[in-house]
């Protein structure tokens, strides 16, 4: 899935520059509390602007303290980890399904690789040591952990992309940079040396992240076991969709305004919601507004209703993406579907509510529906993918799951089921239901689905948070 990394870009440096902006800023001694270090490193990157970074370092620097032979070294030095980043990312993106792997952890578990690689990039032989953070202001845990995770991968692919692009050192563009090169001089020399400075850091922090997480892999640890599991016990198309919903959910409970619905995302940053100080002291629940204008509009509705309050609100962990379950539907085909699929396909987009149409012998319409929330989301990512005609993988897990709950149901049977299957999806189609069946049993599981539920509910729980989609 994911081989053992090993670090070789250790190297002699040639000089040491001291602890400036970490001593400015009084930042606590990662090895003493690492998310209180991070957390003061970030809101002093979040308070300052190139100008004061540079203000700082050159009180100590001038142009003469880096000599033509240094900067001659530090960039051998950067080329030499550009490539091995290069590499490293390359193996992990090709060979080891890695991006499905970081979606499916919890926002706890990546929040801890990211530590990782920060207090390695920090520890790294970079000249500076952790003050080469103030460089490099889009490498934080906040935004590394945004749209639930994806920010990571996001900022890995951009690394590989322009680590591979060049043979020269390459520049990992950031907004920092932005802000250095409009200012005047005398720093514009100074700010090109700044230059290895910022790329040693970044990479670093890929390379000590990426060790932190390929250990986990190689050691099967507590918090990477689970989503190992499913990895290894599912189709790659289903934790790939499971993966990508998870990476929409919301990692704090949604607050809204109760009058217009509006969250703080819609309306932009320094918005501060107020909230109804009688539901909350007296009521123990949270009901927010967005102005004193939404407030007044909803008054002669909250007065006498109360409301329940966004603080509980069930759909918080959703975002803009899935927002029901009826949003997994059959999408247009990318082939070409069999006429029995083509009326199903219509059937459904006609219906969302219903998970599958079976017909009895006589030609009677049955509307299949499932109750159980999970099942029904893994049950439409299979259809999904049979009914586009993107892959037959699923196929077999939707027949299997239908034929037990379905085939006693007054006019139908496994026979009447599988038939029909076959005249959607092509003949073979019992045979595949029939050695997934085999399988289930040697498993000692009932289905493959509810199987599957059950082995990831260390992942994404007991599910029973769907059911208000």
């Amino acid at each position: 899935m994911a081989s053992a990394i090993e670090d070789h870009t250790t190297v002699e440096k040639p000089i040491d520059l001291p602890p400036l902006l970490s001593k400015k800023f009084n930042i606590t001694d990662v090895k003493q509390d690492a998310l209180k270090w991070n957390k003061e490193w970030e809101a002093a990157i979040a308070s300052s602007t190139a100008a004061d970074v540079l203000k700082e370092m050159t009180y100590f620097l001038d142009d003469s303290f880096f000599p033509p032979t240094d900067i001659e070294f530090l960039h051998q030095d950067l080329r030499s980890v550009q490539d091995r980043v290069a590499e490293i990312l390359r193996s992990l993106f090709d060979e080891g399904h890695f991006d499905t792997i970081w979606l499916l952890l919890n926002v706890a578990e990546k929040r801890r690789h990211i530590l990782e690689g920060l207090k390695g990039a920090s520890e790294a032989p970079t000249l500076w040591g952790q003050d080469c953070r103030a460089l490099c202001p889009e490498v934080t845990v906040s935004n590394l952990l945004s749209q639930g995770g994806k920010g990571f991968i996001d900022f890995l692919t951009r690394v590989l992309e322009i680590s591979e692009s060049s043979i020269k050192p390459a520049f990992l563009p950031n907004s920092w940079w932005e802000q250095a090169s409009n200012l005047p001089n005398p720093w514009n020399k100074f700010i090109g040396e700044c230059f290895p400075l910022i790329e040693h850091h970044a990479r670093h922090f890929v390379l000590s992240s990426a060790l932190s997480i390929v250990g986990d892999i190689t050691n099967r640890s507590e918090g990477m076991k689970g989503v190992l599991h499913i990895m290894e016990n599912t189709e790659g198309y289903v934790a790939r969709s499971l993966a990508q919903a998870k990476s929409t959910f919301r990692d704090k409970p949604l607050i809204r305004c109760e009058n217009c619905t509006k969250t703080p995302e819609d309306i932009g940053q320094g918005v501060r919601f107020m909230v109804c100080s009688v539901c909350k002291t007296k009521l123990s629940f949270e009901v927010h507004y967005c102005s004193q204008s939404c407030q007044k509009q909803d008054w002669s509705l909250h007065k006498r209703l109360g409301l329940s309050g966004t603080k509980g609100d069930s759909l918080w962990a959703f975002g803009r993406g899935l927002t029901s379950l009826r949003d997994i539907g059959v999408n247009p085909c990318k082939g070409k579907r069999s006429p029995a699929a083509e009326r199903q396909a219509e059937m459904l987009e006609a219906n969302r509510n219903v998970d599958y149409f079976l017909f009895t012998a006589s030609g009677e319409t049955v509307r299949f529906v499932i109750d159980d929330p999970g099942a029904k989301m893994i049950f439409r990512i299979n259809r999904g993918v049979i009914m586009t005609q993107t892959g037959d993988t699923g196929l077999d897990a939707m027949g299997e799951y239908m034929v037990k709950f379905m085939s006693g149901y007054p006019g139908l049977s496994r026979d009447i089921i599988l038939k029909q299957l076959c005249e959607e999806h092509g003949a073979d189609t019992t045979n595949k239901i029939m050695r997934l069946e085999r399988k289930s049993r040697e498993r000692g599981k009932s289905t493959f689905i509810e199987g599957w539920l059950k082995d990831s509910s260390n992942v994404f729980g007991d599910w029973a948070w769907l059911g208000s989609l």
